[in-house]
């Protein structure tokens, strides 16, 4: 019995002590994991805190430089923006990408979900903007920003916020689970420590050593909490169930004017004092209705937060109540942002969505709704107003002469003129280019006219210098009545252009007063009447081709004949109407894509006709196209069906376009150069020169011929700037590989000189009159003798 109970007393004493190796075992192994999960957590967390600040910063830096690109002027600062846009774009995608490679909750998806149909739409937005900004449409450009940008911008900020807030909340429930995991551990080694005092001991010793690591985790996970707090752009206050202050972030310490140290305990109010935009104190803090209601709580509407020093920010600000894991509400969170620069760039555009940015008055929109409140008052109230059309005379001499510097700089100093020469009460507008309106208020017409009269004095008198230049410039100014039956705002600009356009008509620097029954008027109106004839030809086939040869200047070397074809407009008595005559009225109200469309129509019905019958080599005929056709989304479909229905080669032709209208137009432009270059067309860019930055927008278009403005050829024998204008314009054209073709040769010395100057192509009545297209036919046609 003895030496039984003497066995069974080591065995009494391994099964307890096997027990307890098995439950330390099985202990430590516990804590091993709660440890390292712990880690993995925290690693988890900020890494995906520090992705998400990522994404914040991409994307504000993304705004801004999108800001930045439609606010300049200068395109090669806005090239450069559009680079730091891309990167920041990457930027954003990289830091997203990785985050979603990461272990992210089912929330955290959702989330980002919705932020990816966010950064969709804002994208969306964006790319029209630049697109807008590259074709130097800063205006409509910056609408569309103030319009749809900052607010889907804003959005996107809203789902990282959220982002960052479930990563809060991650760093709450671990340090919870972590308390919860470490009372269970020594739970179990305090009834280990009930087995036996030697047991308990070893088991204390083990569980002591274990809880210090633990209380180190825990301490290190507290630390890295806290400098996550201190790291966020955001003011973080967090009270106790009663209101109290238990913890302010360094943001929140610099927006209050509180330390965390003076502030901890007292009422929030006495720390986060508020104020809402019209100055007044709220009755109750976000922080007591968010313990009170148990809801989150936002800021409605613009609040200051009263600084300690007096010192006043613009916040938005959100409170939430804190709960513990029964669901009570232990304390609420505060979180709140100084958007005081947010504000200010947002009156800043609306600002300048309302303003010239060259000039600082009022734009063109703006001004027609403070017409329309005028108009209103005349028919309310019966008060009397008068508008003014104010088109600048040889403004464009002086852009031309010195640059596009010096005529910012004239209307600058010409805007500061009138705003001086006009009262406080009436409103100063650019409409566009050298055109400017004015509303003057509450004033009779005699009155108006003494008050346009001396502006129109002061505008003669001024003189604009400009390095050893010096230039006198003067007004031709529209004034219409403001009447109760005046119509609509459009018939009020359309009466004030039309008396403007009268004053220009009868010698510039003079006011013409618009009357409905003006004769003078009657004959601008008439211009009107060439519609329904420019209609009608095109209709009845009233339109004529004619052509005129562009000869090589040096040996030829090729076989080819050059030609441009030319229009006419054929009248019920035979004479044949120049282009001149209806073109500006075609072009005025939209009927060149008409034109145009007839012209290829025809020319190339008659290039079919002429392959079959010519004995001449190979030719090359040049047509002219408009800007307003690049505008026509189906004219390029157009121009490619007709080369199918006739089989005309595109190697024959030559489409001429003004550099005006593709500069105006530089990317459709460009695409359909591009599109018609790879069928086999070359093109042309006529009237180079004329522009105002022909040598850089030269460079961005795929041209094969310049087309020397006429304005230079025709007087270089006399005009020493002119004879230097070809000169440089045909040394770029052949740095570039172009061709260079010289308009309007008229003798036989601007020939011989344009020669020497080694211009490659001339065309001009010199070297060859126009003549009916037919003409060139060897057989006779009455079919084609209609389309010539």
């Amino acid at each position: 019995m003895a030496g039984r109970n003497k066995n069974r007393l080591p065995l009494g004493f391994a099964v307890p002590l096997v027990l307890m190796v098995i439950v330390v075992a099985v202990g430590l192994y516990s804590m091993s994991q709660i440890q390292k999960r712990l880690v993995e957590i925290v690693e988890n967390h900020n890494v995906k805190t520090s992705l998400v600040n990522s994404m914040r910063y991409s994307a504000r830096e993304r705004t801004i430089s999108l800001y930045r690109m439609i606010t300049l002027s200068d395109p090669f600062e806005r090239d450069e923006e559009f680079t730091r846009f891309n990167y920041f774009g990457t930027a954003f995608a990289d830091a997203r990408a990785k985050l979603i490679n990461m272990d992210v909750t089912t929330k955290e998806v959702d989330v980002l979900e919705r932020q990816a149909d966010r950064t969709s739409t804002a994208l969306e937005s964006q790319a029209r903007i630049v697109d807008l900004a590259i074709g130097d449409k800063l205006v409509e450009a910056q609408k569309l920003f103030f319009n749809e940008t900052v607010s889907a911008q804003e959005k996107v900020f809203t789902e990282l916020n959220e982002l960052l807030e479930i990563q809060k909340k991650s760093s709450a429930n671990a340090a919870a689970e972590s308390a919860a995991a470490y009372n269970r551990a020594q739970a179990l080694m305090l009834i280990i420590g009930g087995v036996s005092f030697f047991l308990g001991m070893f088991v204390a010793s083990v569980v002591i050593r274990r809880s210090n690591a633990i209380e180190a985790n825990l301490f290190l996970e507290k630390e890295r909490a806290q400098v996550t707090l201190h790291s966020i752009g955001e003011g973080v206050i967090t009270t106790d169930a009663f209101g109290n202050i238990d913890y302010l972030n360094p943001v929140a310490e610099r927006l209050t004017g509180w330390t965390e140290e003076e502030a901890k305990g007292l009422p929030l109010l006495d720390v986060f004092s508020l104020l809402d935009e019209e100055g007044i104190k709220p009755s109750d803090s976000p922080v007591n209705v968010a313990i009170r209601e148990s809801r989150i709580v936002s800021s409605s509407s613009e609040t200051i937060i009263n600084r300690r020093n007096n010192h006043g920010y613009a916040i938005e600000h959100t409170a939430g109540p804190i709960c513990d894991h029964n669901h009570e509400t232990i304390g609420a969170v505060l979180v709140f942002r100084n958007i005081t620069a947010i504000r200010a760039m947002a009156k800043q555009m609306t600002y300048q969505a309302t303003h010239d940015a060259l000039t600082g008055v009022i734009n063109r929109q703006e001004f027609e709704e403070r017409l329309s409140l005028a108009l209103e008052g005349a028919r309310s109230d019966k008060t009397q107003h008068v508008l003014c059309y104010i088109d600048l005379d040889q403004f464009k001499v002086v852009n031309d002469t010195c640059g596009h510097q010096a005529g910012d700089e004239l209307l600058k100093q010409i805007v500061g003129l009138m705003a001086e020469h006009s009262r406080k009460t009436d409103t100063l507008a650019r409409l566009g280019g050298d055109e400017f309106g004015l509303l003057i208020v509450d004033t009779e017409l005699a009155q108006a006219m003494e008050i346009v009269g001396n502006l129109l004095v002061a505008i003669q008198d001024f003189r604009f210098g400009w390095q050893d230049k010096s230039f006198t410039v003067g007004a031709s100014i529209g004034i219409v009545e403001i009447k109760p039956d005046s119509g609509t705002i459009v018939d009020l600009l359309s009466a004030a252009d039309s008396a403007c356009f009268v004053a220009k008509d009868m010698g510039r620097n003079r006011v013409h007063v618009y009357q409905p029954d003006d004769k003078i008027l009657n004959q601008r109106w008439g211009e009107m009447q060439w519609l329904p004839q420019i209609r009608e030809a095109v209709e009845q086939n009233q339109f004529r081709l004619y052509c005129q040869q562009i000869v090589p200047l040096g040996a030829p070397a090729n076989s080819i004949q050059r030609f441009e074809i030319l229009v006419r407009m054929s009248r019920e008595d035979g004479v044949m109407v120049p282009p001149m005559a209806f073109v500006p009225a075609a072009e005025r109200y939209h009927l060149m894509p008409y034109i145009d469309r007839w012209v290829i129509k025809s020319a190339l019905e008659f290039l079919q006709s002429y392959q079959h019958c010519s004995m001449h080599e190979k030719q090359c005929w040049a047509i002219n196209l408009s800007g307003q056709s690049f505008c026509d989304d189906n004219f390029l479909e157009f121009i490619i069906d007709q080369f199918r229905i006739t089989g005309v080669s595109p190697e024959l032709i030559c489409f001429e376009i003004t550099e005006t209208a593709a500069v105006s137009n530089l990317s459709a432009a460009t695409d359909f150069i591009a599109i018609l270059k790879d069928m086999g067309c070359s093109f042309a860019l006529d009237d180079f020169g004329s522009g105002l930055s022909s040598f850089t927008y030269l460079k961005n278009l795929p041209v094969d011929f310049l087309k020397i403005d006429g304005s230079f050829v025709k007087d270089m024998l006399h005009d020493p700037i002119d004879r230097a204008m070809v000169k440089s314009i045909n040394q770029i054209g052949h740095i570039m590989g172009l061709k260079t073709i010289a308009e309007f040769v008229e003798d036989e010395k601007t020939l011989n000189l344009l020669r020497d100057m080694e211009v490659d192509f001339a065309q001009g009545y010199v070297v060859h009159q126009p003549q009916p297209l037919y003409h060139l036919l060897p057989i006779s046609s009455s079919k084609l003798a209609g389309n010539g």
